[in-house]
């Protein structure tokens, strides 16, 4: 029997293989199991089996099976040491390292037969979605939703103004004090105590009016802050530009979603500063209601006269002093009416769904939105990874189309006393008087940043909900743009300031995914493309300097030849900086449509430590592509890739 076997031989002549071989072998069992028809199995290999081993063959399109067998004289032929797993199996491994951690999208290519073009194909167009529908509030406006806003995002045009005298004394009022740190360490006490030192600018928006614009029952947009209303506002902008409603009047029919189109719509929302507005308000008018100088004239003559009485010896006033009192009482009463006299303070029974982040809810139940619904805050990288949420959304099969939308109001009167106060605490502020002197991205004088609020929105949908609309919407649309690929992650680093290496190694697997999925290389985009920057104008300092970090990622990513190429653009030289609300996405999509680009306001003066670099001068551009980074305290760091509606 012991010859017979050859059992000492046989166990002697078995090859040592790595444990990974056999996550391969089980991930292609599995694969097997649930193949559909025609599949042709690349493992197991024939040379690793024993003599006599049956395996599957293929299974054909009429779901039958056949098996093949190894020859019983058979030997092993593969060379020791060789992989135990077939090619294919090796390079879909390699593609799911290098994006680490999968989001979805490259599982969507692995899935595909390898040389099968028409399905290669056919996964890529299911991971890069299409944008059909943008919008924008902008500050600075009369009116936030302004006709041809969209098309002032690529003229760069101005939005910041000064802020007012009664908002530069609220800031006075909270008795700021900045910390210096000098170079030996040691920590200084600055008091702001002049208006001069106080911000002087922001970017503030307009009036506007959900009920008369959108036809929103005033109940329900009571119920909202200034943050959510505009982004409700921006995606009932998006969805009309994206030919989801036809939007020609305040009738809320006008607005609400084909029936067939609401199951597989849904809605991310992104916000740094969510219900803030509502809640500091009615915190504010609360105390208000308590202070002297809320009490009308009469209770302000009364509430006088008693002290008088208590101060006074006899517990009385003189009869000239009485009637001085009776006099100065009826005076107030002729010249105080009845609507300059404060009422007391009543609670505002709307309260909790004021400060409960219900914007994309609100949305949903405006629009008729049945799918996912949820918000995010990723603090200003917020609307970012917003995008990126839907995309994954749509990969994953969750929705048909997504409306994002983001809203802030950090420069209102209600929060920029607080806010901004909070950022010049940390000298992150400008207190330059003028835009030319405060506005200024990349240049070497730049003192901090300014303050700005609005809202976007942006309808992203999948290749085939949109050739499905585009042949049966009464309501035309085009491709604005195409989004091929997002990232987002934390650096688990300071809360307020930027990891450089990291997003440095962050950008090279972005880019490194873009290459195997999209095959397009850094070259292209550095040649073919626009960066859209997350530069914030803060102090021009190689250690606290947004600019600084960000340009010292971009070099670790794209080298100093590739990166004087790429040019560079920036908003917020023009819009403030609106927090979690990113107006660079919605003006990427513009660019690529319009193949016209802003200047970056008010360069003159370069910063040799961020070296040479391609600044926008503005004007008509010719590109393919828009880089999208976004930074948030908090570590958040986002990426995204856009390219022209074209783009195959």
């Amino acid at each position: 029997m012991a010859t017979t076997m050859n059992l000492s031989e046989r166990l002697a002549s078995r090859e040592m293989v790595h444990p990974g071989e056999l996550d391969y072998a089980l991930e292609t069992r599995a694969r097997m199991h649930r193949a559909g028809a025609p599949y042709s199995p690349v493992y197991p290999t024939v040379g690793r089996l024993f003599p006599g081993t049956y395996y599957l063959n293929g299974i054909d399109a009429l779901f039958r099976r056949t098996y093949s067998r190894v020859p019983l004289d058979a030997t092993f032929t593969v060379a020791p040491g060789s992989p135990l797993a077939p090619p294919i199996v090796l390079r879909e491994a390699k593609r799911d390292s290098v994006s680490q951690p999968v989001t979805g999208k490259l599982q969507v290519l692995a899935s595909t037969r390898e040389g099968n073009a028409d399905q290669h194909t056919e996964a890529r167009r299911r991971i890069a979605c299409v944008i059909t529908g943008t919008a924008a509030g902008l500050p600075g406006l009369e009116h936030p939703f302004a006709e041809h806003n969209l098309e002032r995002l690529t003229r760069g045009n101005q939005c910041i103004t000064p802020v007012s005298g009664s908002v530069k004394a609220h800031m006075l009022d909270k008795n700021v004090v900045q910390l210096k740190k000098s170079k030996n360490g040691a920590i200084q006490r600055v008091p702001v105590d002049k208006e001069s030192d106080v911000i002087q600018l922001a970017a503030q928006l307009g009036s506007f009016n959900l009920t008369e614009a959108y036809g929103v029952p005033a109940g329900l947009a009571q119920t909202m802050d200034v943050a959510a209303q505009v982004a409700v506002a921006a995606g009932m902008e998006a969805l009309k530009n994206a030919g989801l409603v036809c939007g020609k009047s305040n009738d809320p029919k006008d607005w609400m979603l084909p029936e067939h189109y609401r199951d597989s719509t849904g809605v991310v929302y992104a916000s740094s500063f969510p219900a803030m507005d509502a809640a500091v308000g009615e915190v504010m008018r609360f105390l208000q209601s308590k202070t002297v100088g809320a009490a009308d004239s009469t209770r302000l003559v009364t509430a006088l006269r008693n002290r008088l009485v208590r101060a006074s010896p006899s517990r009385e006033l003189s009869d000239d002093d009485e009637a001085a009192f009776a006099r100065l009482v009826a005076r107030a009463r002729e010249t105080e009416s009845e609507e300059t006299k404060n009422k007391p303070y009543e609670f505002d029974r709307k309260f909790l769904f004021r400060v409960l982040v219900l914007g994309n809810a609100q949305l949903a139940q405006l629009a008729g939105c049945r799918g996912p619904n949820t918000q995010t805050n990723a603090a200003c990288a917020g609307t970012t990874q917003a995008i990126a949420m839907a995309q994954d959304m749509l990969i994953s099969g969750r929705a048909q189309r997504v409306v994002v939308v983001a809203g802030d109001n950090a420069s209102g009167e209600t929060l920029l006393p607080w806010l901004g106060s909070g950022f010049r605490a940390l000298g992150a502020a400008t207190t330059a008087a003028t835009v030319e002197d405060a506005a200024l991205p990349f240049d070497k004088r730049r003192s901090g940043m300014l303050l700005g609020a609005g809202g976007i929105g942006m309808v992203l949908e999948t290749e085939l909900s949109m050739v499905e609309r585009q042949r049966l919407s009464p309501y035309p649309f085009q491709v604005k743009a195409r989004l091929l690929a997002t990232q987002y992650s934390n650096s688990a680093y300071h809360g307020a300031a930027l990891d450089r290496k990291h997003i440095g190694s962050e950008l090279i697997r972005f880019l490194n995914d873009i290459e195997i999925v999209h095959g397009i290389c850094k070259a292209e985009i550095a040649t073919h493309g626009v960066y859209f920057s997350h530069e914030t104008c803060t102090h021009a300092t190689d250690a606290s300097s947004c600019s600084g970090n960000e340009v010292a990622s971009l070099r670790t990513a794209f080298g100093d030849e590739l990166l004087s190429k790429l040019l560079i653009l920036n908003t917020k030289g023009f819009t403030g900086h609106p927090m979690g609300v990113s107006f660079e996405d919605v003006a990427a999509v513009e660019v690529l449509m319009r193949q016209t680009v802003p200047a970056v306001p008010n360069y003159q003066v370069k910063d040799d430590y961020l070296g040479n670099l391609n600044i926008s001068k503005g004007g008509p551009y010719a590109c393919r592509y828009a880089l999208r980074f976004a930074a948030g305290f908090g570590s958040q760091v986002a990426f995204a890739l856009y390219a022209t509606a074209q783009f195959e």
